[in-house]
């Protein structure tokens, strides 16, 4: 939804002294009735030139803000600046996501950097678990040799891994001789 412009505005001053219905201000200017409606009541009577004002001294209010305030960068810059605490304690210490306070450091709005850091950034990216890759070592069982089907020579082996769910590294290695 596109704000107006100061000459649709304009527009809407003159149909209304012209008596138009905001149903036909709305037809005429292809817009929603909703909005006329909304934009004549910021100013009444209504002016043009004061609604566009009003609009442009409005419009810093719109969009995301930012929950960094100037009390929690300055607790940020002592407490992991000077205290070398971690991002993850301080932001559970003012129960906010960590992950604000290593976007607040990237872009610069802190006065710590990510080398200032107690493990220098390392935490912000998450290792992956490694469980996922597809690991290709040695010929696929579909395209072994007919004679091992046989079953009549010793060393044909078929070898199979599964890593643990519960802990990082412990894995179960199968190995079997055709």
């Amino acid at each position: 939804m596109s704000s107006l412009s100061s000459d649709e505005r304009t527009v809407i001053q003159t149909l209304l002294e012209l008596n138009f219905s905001i149903r036909g201000i709305a037809r005429f200017l292809n817009r929603s009735p909703a909005k006329i409606s909304v934009e004549i009541r910021q100013v009444t009577p209504y002016n043009a030139k004061q609604a566009h004002q009003l609009a442009l001294a409005k419009r810093h209010i719109r969009g995301r803000h930012s929950t960094l305030t100037a009390d929690i960068a300055v607790f940020l810059n002592q407490h992991i600046g000077v205290l070398k605490w971690s991002p993850e304690t301080a932001a559970h210490v003012l129960d906010i996501p960590f992950k604000n306070i290593y976007n607040w450091i990237n872009h610069g709005l802190l006065k710590v950097k990510c080398s200032d850091l107690p493990d220098k950034g390392i935490r912000q990216k998450r290792q992956a678990d490694g469980r996922r890759q597809v690991f290709i070592h040695g010929r696929s069982i579909e395209s072994r040799p007919a004679s091992v089907t046989t079953r009549q020579e010793f060393g044909h082996f078929e070898v199979d891994t599964m890593q643990s769910g519960k802990r990082r590294g412990d894995v179960l290695v199968t190995i079997t001789e055709r």
